[in-house]
């Protein structure tokens, strides 16, 4: 559900007992969200400002979040003016879903400026604008609105700030002229459909003021097990709810949901060309694969190039076809050319042949060629549907790395660490990777030889290593069961995972990473269904 004014106000509360906040960094980690990393009450907080159409919020967060390596040019204006600034005061006005932030930086000549952040939650129309408090003019904006879209309000650079409609209602809180045969969402400040829902269901036990006391003394977040919410638990929807404090009640509803839109922002431009790749190579091997069927016949033409030769008279021209005697004794029709002669139109077929030999070797070694793309790519294609955002990251990377995406960031960036997963079981360590560069250096860095390796046979997936030679029963089952989860096999069942020790894995010369050959190796069949309960964590 989208915030309404009321829940704004109780997440103005707790900011406002976090002031002065001391802006560290800002960062953006999509399109639609912005991280500002701060320092209020003497430790270090994010303050996240979502700007999504559905779930647009601002509220403290003690998670980690990952940024955008190539920063949005609104970011970096925001970094040059407010970067060590300091969050002074915030102000809601009549409860609607607006911030305003008042805060003062440094500029270029280190003189004392005064800045406004809007920090606008209203659905699709979400927007935050920074505004020079001295002029009320537009700095930025993360939307720009032309004046064609909206000639009440523009908002563009340069542009004279204006602020969101006053929409004239009631105070919920103080005003006690409230009509009950009507809309309370029509009538009153800050109110949302679903909070008038449940102020009408209250009010058979309870009054209309004793209801909005217990809403003003809340600072609690109440989730409903379909993920509605609000300040008070929502009793009319008779569902089972869960209580939180308002910063961990937001990144409870959204921390997983703006990480997949993370997510979705870093792998939508990959996801679109493996997919062109994909269906590029299965095309290409198509027309390769006729071409290899057209040219089967070159045994044809060789034979009736010999044939040829055995004619009375070679030199004999104007023939279009010929009757002869093939090698089983059994009359043969060849086509001929009447332009040329007999020996002419046989070695026309001799070279007919020979091309058609070369073409075949050409084509054959195409086919290979265009058969380990498609199968490179087709990996690639499950690695994406299961990245976590620095997975996404590093098939990027090894995209850059093989040539197929250039390169938009500065050439001497600093190589970053592969990230690994891993997982504490008894007294063993197991670790695996998602992607092919992290199952290369899982399998050809990371481990030790005497570590069990496993993989999902026939699969494209996670190579995985416990750190021992002999894993008891269970352990290699749950090994077993992380393989096949973590490939295309997940949603089969009895798959096949072979394993070995490590030091029985090669890589495959000439293959691109993840491409391995194993001996000695044993099967294991496994029902992939993964505990919920297993702390995987990122090494």
């Amino acid at each position: 559900m989208a915030i309404d004014g009321i829940i704004l106000s109780k997440i103005k509360e707790e900011l406002d007992n976090n002031l002065p906040m001391h802006i560290n960094k800002i960062n953006e980690t999509s399109k639609t969200e912005v991280i500002f990393n701060v320092h209020a009450n003497k430790v270090r907080i994010n303050l996240v400002i979502s700007l999504h159409s559905v779930y647009n919020h601002i509220a403290l967060s003690n998670e980690n979040y990952n940024n955008f390596e190539e920063p949005s040019t609104f970011i970096m204006v925001l970094r040059k003016h407010l970067t060590n600034g300091i969050i002074t005061k915030i102000e809601q006005f009549n409860y609607d879903r607006y911030l305003l932030m008042h805060i003062k930086a440094l500029n270029d000549l280190y003189d004392e400026k005064e800045y406004l952040l809007s920090v606008e939650l209203m659905g699709k129309y979400a927007n935050l604008i920074l505004i020079d408090k001295e002029t009320n003019k537009i700095i930025d904006a993360l939307k720009k609105i032309p004046p064609y879209q909206n000639n009440k309000r523009t908002i563009l650079v340069g542009a004279d700030f204006i602020y969101p409609d006053n929409q004239n209602k009631k105070d919920p809180f103080n005003d006690n002229d409230i009509d009950f045969e009507q809309s309370l969402v029509a009538q009153l400040q800050g109110f949302s459909k679903l909070l008038e829902q449940e102020v009408f269901y209250r009010l058979s036990d309870s009054s209309f003021k004793e209801i909005m006391e217990t809403i003003k003394q809340s600072d609690s977040l109440y989730i409903l097990s379909d993920n509605n919410y609000h300040i008070i638990p929502l009793t009319h929807l008779k569902k089972e709810y869960k209580k939180f404090s308002l910063s961990e009640g937001f990144d409870y509803l959204y921390f997983e949901a703006n990480e997949k839109e993370r997510i979705k922002s870093v792998t939508e431009d990959i996801d679109k060309f493996i997919k062109r790749q994909i269906k590029h190579y299965d095309l290409k091997l198509s027309k390769l694969n006729q071409s290899l069927i057209d040219g089967e016949n070159l045994l044809d033409d060789k034979e009736n190039g010999e044939l040829l030769y055995t004619y009375s008279d070679l030199n004999k021209k104007g023939l279009s076809e010929i009757n002869v005697f093939d090698y089983n004794g059994q009359n043969k029709i060849i086509i001929l050319d009447p332009k040329y002669s007999i020996k002419e139109n046989a070695n026309k077929y001799f070279n007919i042949y020979a091309k058609k030999r070369k073409g075949k070797a050409y084509i054959e070694e195409q086919i290979q060629i265009a058969k380990n793309e498609l199968d490179y790519f087709k990996a690639l294609k499950e690695q994406v549907d299961i990245a976590a955002y620095n997975d996404a990251l590093e098939i990027r990377d090894e995209l850059i790395k093989y040539g197929y995406l250039r390169n938009k960031t500065k050439k001497n960036k600093k190589i970053k660490k592969i990230n690994l997963y891993q997982i504490k079981y008894k007294d063993f360590l197991i670790t695996f990777g998602k992607n092919n560069l992290q199952n290369d250096y899982l399998s050809f860095d990371y481990g030790k030889p005497n570590n069990m390796w496993f993989h999902a046979k026939d699969y494209h997936g996670s190579h995985l290593l416990i750190n021992t030679d002999s894993p008891d029963e269970e352990a290699l089952r749950l090994c077993a069961t992380l393989a096949a989860y973590f490939s295309k096999g997940r949603y089969s069942s009895s798959v096949p995972v072979d394993y070995c020790l490590l030091k029985d894995v090669k890589k495959i010369k000439g293959k691109k990473p993840g491409f391995v050959s194993i001996k000695n190796y044993k099967t294991i069949y496994i029902d992939p269904v993964l505990d919920s309960n297993l702390d995987i964590t990122i090494i």
